[in-house]
C-alpha cells in the first residue's frame, strides 16, 4: 500500500485542529459550587478574616482556662444569648462548664488543624467553617500532667459592624450532624 502524501498546509491544519479540540476540555468554565456550600476564600478575604478567627479562639481558650465566660461574653455579647448546646448554637458557656472539673494549666487551639477555614455568604453575613483541634493541659489528682480535648467543626457567623465584622452566632457541629455536615 502506498502512503498518500500530505501537504504541509494540511498537516499543520490537522495539528492545530487537534490541539484546539484537546484545549477545549482544559478551558471549560470553572464549576460553580452548589448553593450553600463552603468554599476556599480568596487570598485577600482569608487575610482579612483570619484575625477574627484567631481572636475568637484566643478568647475562648482564655475563658476555658479561667473557668469564666464573663470576659468572653463582654467581647462577644451576641453569643451570650440564644444558647442551645444540644444543637451546638452559642455553646461556649457549655464548653467552659465542661472543663470546670479539670485543674487546667494551659491549652492550645488550632482552628485550622485539619483544613484551612472555608467561607460562604448568606445575605449580608459571612459564615466561616473552622475544622480544628483543641487540647487543654491539666494536672490530675495524682499530679500527673495530661491533656484533654479533641477535633471540632465550628461555624462562625459574622455580620458587618461599624468596626468591620462581628461574630453574632456560632454553630458547633454536633456528633449527630458530623457525618452529614458538608465541608
Amino acid at each position: 500500500m502506498k502512503a498518500l502524501p500530505l501537504s504541509l498546509g494540511k498537516m499543520v491544519s490537522f495539528v492545530l485542529a487537534l490541539v484546539s479540540l484537546l484545549s477545549l476540555g482544559a478551558c471549560r468554565a470553572a464549576e460553580t459550587p452548589p448553593a450553600g456550600s463552603f468554599v476556599d476564600p480568596e487570598p485577600a478575604d482569608y487575610v482579612r478574616l483570619q484575625p477574627i478567627v484567631w481572636e475568637y479562639f484566643y478568647n475562648l481558650k482564655a475563658a476555658v482556662i479561667a473557668g469564666d465566660i464573663q470576659a468572653f461574653h463582654s467581647r462577644y455579647p451576641a453569643l451570650a444569648s440564644g444558647e442551645d448546646p444540644e444543637r451546638g448554637i452559642n455553646a461556649e458557656a457549655q464548653r467552659v462548664k465542661s472543663y470546670l472539673g479539670f485543674a487546667l494549666i494551659d491549652g492550645d487551639v488550632f482552628p485550622e488543624y485539619y483544613q484551612r477555614f472555608k467561607i460562604k455568604t448568606v445575605d449580608d453575613e459571612i459564615h466561616i467553617l473552622t475544622h480544628g483541634l483543641e487540647l487543654y493541659v491539666y494536672r490530675d489528682a495524682q499530679g500527673v500532667i495530661s491533656k484533654s480535648g479533641g477535633e471540632f467543626k465550628i461555624v462562625l457567623n459574622l455580620q458587618p459592624s461599624a468596626e468591620g465584622w462581628e461574630i453574632v452566632q456560632t454553630d458547633e457541629v454536633t456528633l449527630s450532624e458530623w457525618q452529614d455536615f458538608p465541608d
